[in-house]
Formats: structure tokens, C-alpha cells, sequence
């Protein structure tokens, strides 16, 4: 028997899925690093941090279109 864990869907209902269902479900990989996603939108977001101009953060894994941005990030860590 497999086991399951219960999850939020979309409508604020909760859904029965098992692990091994979670674990098998298309992912959405960037073609540019190794970064992949359950949701197609999370790739998108995430193409943009490869765009030219962005600023990566040194401690997390945030990025930042303007160097006032990142400072301001910064003095919030």
C-alpha cells in the first residue's frame, strides 16, 4: 500500500495524493541550469533570473533587477 500525504489544491480544498504520484508528476526543467518545476508557471518566473541585467543575491537564492533592490533585500537578512 502506498503511502499518501494530503495537499492543498487549488480551491482551498485538501487533496489525497500518493507520494509516489507526487514524485512521478511532470516536471517543467530549465534549459539553462538545473532548476526544475511542478507548475509551468515557476518556470517562467524563474527564466527571468537568467535574463541579462539580473542581480543574484550572495546569500539566498533571490534575484534582484537593480543594485538598489539587492541592498534593500540585504539590510532585511
Amino acid at each position: 500500500m502506498s503511502e499518501s500525504k494530503l495537499i492543498n489544491a487549488a480551491d482551498g480544498s485538501l487533496l489525497d495524493i500518493s507520494l509516489e504520484e507526487l514524485c512521478t508528476r511532470e516536471r517543467f526543467s530549465c534549459g539553462i541550469c538545473e532548476a526544475s518545476y511542478a507548475r509551468k508557471a515557476y518556470l517562467k518566473r524563474h527564466l527571468k533570473t537568467h535574463e541579462d541585467g539580473c542581480i543574484k543575491c550572495s546569500v539566498c537564492t533571490q534575484f534582484f533587477k537593480t543594485k538598489k533592490d539587492k541592498r534593500k533585500h540585504m539590510r532585511l537578512k
